[in-house]
């Protein structure tokens, strides 16, 4: 198994935005192969900071998440609008 944490930090003038297509992201990753656990957290101090928290079945499947359809399509959609990101 491997576990991802994963922060963006998103331009707050885009907030609600890109909270959705996160969400989105969410409902699509949820339905991949090897997805255990995909969940969006936001953080009560700095709102607009969130916190992805994945479980893979193994790394080769994690990968595949990275370069899909779903993660291409998220950046996209979101292009310019995450300001930070940690992992």
């Amino acid at each position: 198994m491997l576990t991802i944490i994963a922060r963006p930090t998103v331009d707050p003038i885009r907030l609600d935005e890109l909270k959705q297509a996160m969400l989105d992201l969410v409902d699509a990753t949820l339905k991949e192969d090897g997805c255990i656990r995909y969940e969006l957290h936001r953080d009560n101090n700095e709102p607009n900071r969130f916190t992805f928290l994945e479980t893979w079945e193994n790394r080769d499947l994690w990968r595949k998440h990275i370069q899909g359809i779903a993660i291409r399509a998220f950046n996209e959609r979101v292009s310019g609008g995450i300001t930070g990101f940690e992992l």
